[in-house]
């Protein structure tokens, strides 16, 4: 018949020895692999998961002979930023989350934040970044133009 230890907790409660030293272990175990990901720089967040771009929305606009209304949810990750670019068609953006840096040529750099809406002119070049090393931005693109033409045309 094997041994059994048993100890009283705190509360009055009894415990085998066994199973306090299985927990004690897993909590060890545990704290040192949360140790090894800080150390080596892995992280269990969603800050760290893929830029995505969503389409909302295509559409032909009745009564405006090729016209197209198109609309895009862009995710982005901490430190994203956009090639040099134009957009064919009339650009209208509104952030849900984040900040937005703006590089908009022959004009100075804005940001935007969660909750800000902005325009953009047809054919202008510029650049957009989120500029946060720690938090994703989140923004709707609308674009009303000229039919089949793509959001943005790098340059």
């Amino acid at each position: 018949m094997p041994l059994s230890v048993t100890a009283r907790t705190g509360a009055g409660r009894r415990i085998s020895l066994k199973k306090k030293l299985e927990e004690k272990m897993t909590q060890r175990l545990f704290a040192a692999c949360a140790a090894l990901c800080a150390v080596s720089g892995v992280a269990l967040s969603p800050a760290l998961a893929e830029t995505t771009t969503t389409p909302a929305l295509k559409t032909m606009v009745e009564g405006m002979a090729d016209t197209e209304a198109n609309i895009v949810i862009f995710d982005v990750d901490p430190g994203w930023k956009t090639d040099h670019h134009i957009h064919p068609g009339h650009v209208f953006v509104y952030i849900l989350e984040g900040t937005l840096h703006l590089e908009v040529d022959g004009k100075e750099p804005v940001d935007y934040a969660a909750g800000e809406a902005f325009y953009e002119l047809p054919n202008v070049g510029m650049t957009g970044a989120n500029l946060s090393t720690s938090e994703r931005a989140k923004f709707i693109v609308f674009q009303f133009g000229e039919a089949g033409q793509p959001i943005m045309v790098p340059q």
